[in-house]
């Protein structure tokens, strides 16, 4: 008869030919070990590429900017500022343009803002110097946000009376001058004769659309176009950009 053994007694039981430890306790065979370490990571990457590899809608277009309404240009989500600690006047032809932010946000916005006037002194962007007379009538201001919609270049908005044009904070940390031609886009659609007080239409969406193309065009960027200018190049390539706008959700005129 085998008597009954102590945890430290193994002598009395039949080895299944397994490794054990020293207390009789199983190990897991080196091999085992060794082909996890390399199993693991394997998979994690496989797993990682298969996500990637999910395919993602490409937002058409037409559907970049999304409509506003009776008091905003183009919906841009919620929104951040930085800090204010002061405000001061607007370059050339914007010097009654109240910049407000921090300084980078105020430096970086004055910069746009003087590349938006040097267009606008070539008498090539009508609407746009239009939009600029009615944004300086409503006590213009502009400043730098980082929006909810990452794509949204630039919006404008009413508040307490006053137009306030707002550019992605993304332009802090890059030449500002990228900015420019959104901002010409916001001033073609502050022109338009029914904003504020109704959305803005698509038939001043595709001229600002055009402005902004434009601008890009006589800008020297040094390098990547901004990608506003891309989505604008894009929304000009459509077949029917204006019917791809009304599509979109801007209002089509009268008759349309």
């Amino acid at each position: 008869m085998v008597e009954p053994t102590s945890r430290g007694d193994q002598r009395g039981l039949v080895s299944d030919g397994l490794p054990t430890l020293e207390t009789g306790e199983p190990v897991l065979h080196r091999w085992f070990v060794l082909a996890m370490l390399v199993l693991v990571p394997v998979a994690l990457a496989v797993s990682v590429w298969a996500l990637l590899s999910i395919p993602r809608g490409e937002i058409p277009p037409e559907l970049r900017r999304p409509v506003g309404d009776e008091a905003v240009t183009i919906a841009r989500g919620d929104a951040e500022h930085p800090q204010s600690d002061g405000a001061e006047a607007g370059p050339g032809c914007a010097e009654e343009i109240r910049i407000t932010g921090d300084a980078g946000a105020r430096a970086a916005a004055w910069r746009a803002l003087g590349a938006t006037c040097q267009l606008l002194d070539s008498s090539e962007f009508a609407l746009a110097e239009q939009g600029l007379d009615e944004w300086i009538a409503m006590d213009g201001e502009l400043r730098m946000a980082t929006f909810e919609l990452s794509g949204v270049e630039s919006s404008a908005r009413v508040e307490e009376g006053r137009i306030v044009v707002e550019s992605n904070a993304k332009f802090i940390y890059e030449d500002a001058t990228r900015a420019a031609p959104s901002l010409v886009h916001q001033l073609v659609l502050i022109a338009d004769d029914h904003w504020p007080g109704a959305p803005v239409g698509a038939e001043s969406e595709l001229a600002a659309t055009i402005a902004q193309h434009d601008a890009c065009r006589r800008l020297s960027f040094g390098g990547a176009l901004p990608r506003g200018c891309d989505d604008v190049a894009q929304l000009l390539a459509l077949d029917d950009p204006l019917g791809a706008l009304v599509d979109a959700g801007f209002p089509a005129a009268a008759g349309r």
